[in-house]
């Protein structure tokens, strides 16, 4: 009697939102690829990118939860699809048929993540005379447009230039 132990253990980030099918019966199927990373030594990384297939329940689950650059940890089996294609020539295609999947970050570390990138901006905006907040209120039909008063901003304040007389083209400009 032989003794074979088939389990997989991936931990990596979607690379794009799971597909969802359904079978013949009409139960769903999830599949996906996931981007895990391998060091080959100490300075050299590289990614592998597996196929990944769920049903029943962990399909639900996918379809549900899991979109593009979720980390998550992966559990299940190796499987080598064979088949031969049009041109007769024989080929195979291994994937993980998963089992078992949770998550392996936290919603607050992946909005983190997401938006630690990310420049905010905030711009003065126009202000209501009567009132010292800087925002805009809402404007409807009875709302004067001389309540309110925009900053004079020249192209200096706008754009961050500066323009001398003698740097203008003037004849350039005359022709508008």
């Amino acid at each position: 009697m032989s003794i074979s132990y088939n389990k997989v253990i991936l931990v990596g980030r979607l690379t794009k939102d799971p597909e969802i099918r359904s079978t013949v019966k009409g139960d769903p199927v999830a599949t996906f690829r996931l981007a895990v990373d391998r060091q080959f030594s100490s300075d050299q990384n590289a990614t592998d990118f597996i196929n990944i297939v769920a049903f029943g329940k962990q399909a639900e689950f996918a379809s549900n939860y899991l979109k593009k650059g979720k980390l998550i940890l992966v559990e299940g089996s190796l499987r080598i699809n064979q088949w031969t294609d049009r041109d007769n020539i024989r080929r195979e295609k291994a994937e993980v048929w998963a089992n078992r999947m949770n998550f392996m970050e936290t919603k607050k570390a992946e909005e983190e993540r997401i938006y630690s990138d990310t420049d905010i901006i905030v711009e003065e905006s126009a202000r209501n005379i009567y009132d010292n907040n800087n925002f805009i209120e809402n404007i409807d039909d009875a709302t004067e447009a001389s309540d309110y008063e925009l900053p004079d901003l020249d192209a200096e304040d706008l754009f961050g230039l500066s323009f001398d007389d003698d740097d203008l083209d003037k004849d350039f400009f005359s022709e508008f």
